[in-house]
């Protein structure tokens, strides 16, 4: 109890989430939505970033339509939520494509009102045009990519390919789960200490097998000699929610 009391007195953000109902492989039902968001409300976050998978292979009118119906649902099994649960803003977390700096309805696809846009990048060996096109994102589109899970990337890529990535004027996101299982903690703390992580996310999915877990990712780095890197990540990410509310 002293923990959560703790954690809900920092207020988190955060930016990485499949809490909609019926959108892609994350939440089932408004029900579950329900639950990711008073687990993630007990573990101190008061903002989540609705980031549902947007594929290529569907219209992006298609997907905010989609959307739009999912949010609306959310919202009317939330009038009967008494308690205070995260304020939802809409996003996507969009996949990589080849001609992804043409689409013209990109920036409807960034965080609520902001131009910060989650980006989940190819999940093998980057050709030279995939950084090419995340470099000429901002320029043609005027959106600030965010690099979805980077360390999900990492040992895909050769040290250049990384350099290169960590030069260009995006934002790197790391999921809570990569600092708390202990398989990947080692890489998470490299990451951390690197100051390569600007945004952290729960990428929670359901509350099964991923549920929300940022509060306790981030109440475990304050408790630790990662504080100052996580008051860092804090003041990033409240920055980015609250332009997205505008």
């Amino acid at each position: 109890m002293a923990m959560a009391a703790m954690v809900n007195e920092c207020g988190y953000y955060d930016l990485h989430s499949h809490i909609l109902p019926k959108m892609d492989d994350g939440s089932r039902s408004a029900d579950e939505s329900i639950q990711m968001l008073r687990l993630s409300r007990e573990q101190g976050v008061v903002g989540m970033a609705a980031t549902s998978h947007y594929y290529p292979r569907e219209p992006v009118e298609q997907f905010l339509s989609r959307r739009q119906r999912s949010y609306e649902m959310l919202q009317e099994a939330l009038s009967q939520v008494r308690e205070p649960v995260p304020k939802v803003c809409l996003g996507a977390e969009v996949a990589y494509h080849s001609g992804l700096i043409y689409e013209e309805r990109l920036q409807s696809l960034c965080m609520g009102k902001s131009r910060y846009l989650l980006l989940e990048l190819p999940f093998s060996r980057w050709e030279p045009s995939v950084l090419r096109d995340v470099q000429a994102l901002r320029r043609a589109q005027g959106v600030i990519p965010i690099i979805a899970h980077v360390e999900r990337y990492w040992k895909m890529q050769d040290s250049k390919t990384m350099a290169k990535l960590l030069e260009m004027d995006v934002l790197i996101q790391m999921n809570g789960e990569a600092y708390l299982d202990a398989h990947t903690r080692r890489l998470a703390k490299k990451l951390l200490k690197g100051d390569v992580i600007q945004v952290m996310g729960s990428d929670c999915h359901n509350m099964d097998r991923r549920p929300p877990n940022l509060g306790l990712a981030l109440h475990e780095l304050q408790a630790g000699r990662l504080a100052e890197r996580c008051e860092d990540i804090l003041w990033q990410s409240e920055k980015i929610f609250m332009e997205a509310l505008g």
